[in-house]
């Protein structure tokens, strides 16, 4: 009996003008996280930070963003959907921002963690062992494993390993599309098999209530034969301490 194809399934796979448009969004978003990065100074604020992204998408002719931008600074980086208020950016600080928007209906996403000033050891290592878990949940793609559950595995085994059960507690990531989550899903009872044209993130986190947390996030563009990032921004260790001048 021939299997039907569910409209999540075909909506997935997406076509050459609708993957131009989420990389068009993504450049986009990549422009704007650089503008913020030299605007970030002791004292400043979430809620200005967020206003500041608000606008500079404005700037590059984006009205629509995917989702309001996540801008985190401290202990509030534990939280994983938080709302950005009033606190201020200080020296020792960790930094979490997760924003993406759209074009022509086309949605993009991106997390980026950072260090204000010199981490602590505690900081560095969270930081590496996330970067560790989203390059495991990588290669496993890259190898051709197409089951979500275990490219979730991947990366969740080893943060769970090293830090319990209860510090990862969201999906490893989501398709993305005209919507920000989108069939299918990387989850640990998930039995969504990738087919090659979807567009799914991998956003490995680790979450310490009081203490604050470290989440990287990219898009991959799945192919027959592996992934092809379509995030085109930094993320190793160095590249993520700043304001150490």
């Amino acid at each position: 009996m021939k299997q039907t194809k569910f409209i999540h399934e075909i909506r997935a796979v997406k076509t050459k003008k609708e993957l131009s448009n989420i990389i068009r969004a993504q450049r986009i978003s990549e422009q704007v996280l650089r503008d913020v990065l030299k605007i970030l100074k002791t004292g400043i604020s979430e809620i200005e930070v967020a206003n500041f992204i608000k606008k500079t998408y404005i700037s590059h002719g984006v009205n629509v963003l995917s989702f309001p931008p996540i801008v985190a600074f401290g202990k509030n980086t534990a939280n994983i959907h938080h709302t950005p208020g009033k606190s201020k950016l200080k020296k020792g600080d960790l930094i979490m921002f997760d924003f993406g928007c759209t074009i022509n209906h086309y949605c993009s996403d991106m997390t980026r963690s950072y260090f204000w000033g010199q981490p602590t050891q505690r900081q560095k290592k969270i930081y590496e062992s996330v970067f560790r878990a989203m390059n495991l949940a990588m290669n496993k793609i890259k190898k051709g494993e197409r089951r979500a559950k275990m490219i979730d595995k991947a990366a969740r085994d080893f943060l769970n390993k090293k830090y319990g059960k209860k510090n990862f507690q969201h999906g490893l990531g989501h398709g993305v599309g005209t919507v920000i989550h989108e069939w299918p899903n990387f989850k640990p009872k998930s039995e969504d098999i990738l087919p090659a044209g979807c567009v799914m993130t991998i956003e490995p986190g680790l979450y310490f209530q009081g203490f604050g947390g470290v989440r990287i996030e990219d898009m991959i563009l799945i192919t027959k034969n592996g992934c092809t990032n379509l995030t085109n921004f930094p993320k190793d260790l160095k590249s993520a301490i700043l304001g150490t001048i």
